[in-house]
């Protein structure tokens, strides 16, 4: 018998991506559709929604202090990946996004041995 050995594809991208939950505004060809950033790195996000465009489908990505165009460059049943075309700070879009509000209390770390926090 046969035997296969699968190998998980190695991680290729040159910038990190940093997760989120972005509700935000996805354009193309005169559609507008709500979506939510999954993760977001300097030139690339993971869209989730209901209706998303084609794989070469330019596109602009809207949300709060975020607008910038891409290019969708692959699509899943409910996601897409979109390829950015001018560099974004993932860092300041989340802080932006998840700026602090009533309904989000701080919350306050402190060191309580090397490598502990509490």
């Amino acid at each position: 018998m046969d035997s296969w050995t699968y190998r998980a594809r190695a991680e290729q991208r040159r910038e990190s991506r940093f997760s989120a939950e972005i509700d935000a505004i996805l354009c193309w060809d005169g559609v507008s559709q709500p979506v939510i950033i999954r993760n977001i790195s300097i030139y690339g996000a993971l869209i989730i929604g209901g209706w998303l465009p084609p794989v070469g489908q330019r596109t602009t990505l809207i949300a709060d202090g975020l607008e910038v165009c891409g290019t969708v460059i692959w699509e899943g049943p409910d996601r897409c990946g979109l390829l950015l075309t001018s560099e974004v700070d993932p860092v300041a879009v989340i802080a932006k996004a998840g700026g602090q509000s009533e309904d989000r209390p701080t919350i306050t770390l402190q060191r309580v041995g090397p490598d502990r926090y509490a």
